[in-house]
């Protein structure tokens, strides 16, 4: 409906101007489209109040996945914060007993030590594997044979797939 249509003039005339059914008649049609374009303001169409829910779903589905996730970085952070916590007690024990002197080269044949696992109870293994990868990757980076990681790793971590870390590790380092 248009504004033309609500402001018609061309009612039957009667004897004392338009006539008085044929405007009622016009008005209630006024007032039904009007009513009728009030009610489809109002109330969304059912494909959009399932549009929005199934956004809230998903919104609500990426918030427990970041929540995990950043538990799990929590988590490692900790386990971080205690290893250099042991090192830097390890490294001062270590400096109280050395007297010093000009550090002495490693041999250019004999790699480097890989650094000690994190400390398990009752010599269990680690399922640290942020901190197997750290591990990994500094032994690939130091040019440590992957088989060597590989047995290393296992030894001190228990790993769920330990071949697709190394292949990650070893294909970062380039090697």
């Amino acid at each position: 409906m248009d504004r033309d249509e609500i402001e018609r003039q061309d009612f039957p005339a009667a004897r004392r101007g338009y006539d008085p059914t044929a405007v009622d008649a016009h008005l209630r049609h006024v007032a039904d489209e009007f009513d009728a374009v009030g009610r489809q303001r109002s109330c969304p169409s059912l494909a959009e109040g399932a549009s929005t829910k199934g956004m809230l779903d998903k919104l609500d589905r990426l918030e427990g996945e970041l929540d995990r996730l950043l538990a799990g970085l929590k988590s490692t952070a900790e386990t971080l914060a205690g290893s250099l916590e042991e090192l830097s007690r390890d490294v001062g024990t270590l400096g109280a007993a050395v007297a010093p002197t000009a550090p002495a080269e490693p041999p250019a044949s004999a790699p480097a030590e890989p650094p000690a696992p994190p400390a398990t109870p009752n010599g269990a293994h680690s399922d640290d594997e942020a901190g197997a990868r750290l591990v990994a990757l500094n032994m690939a980076l130091e040019g440590t044979a992957r088989e060597e990681t590989a047995r290393f790793l296992g030894e001190h971590y228990a790993l769920a797939d330990l071949d697709a870390l190394l292949d990650d590790v070893y294909a970062s380092a380039g090697r």
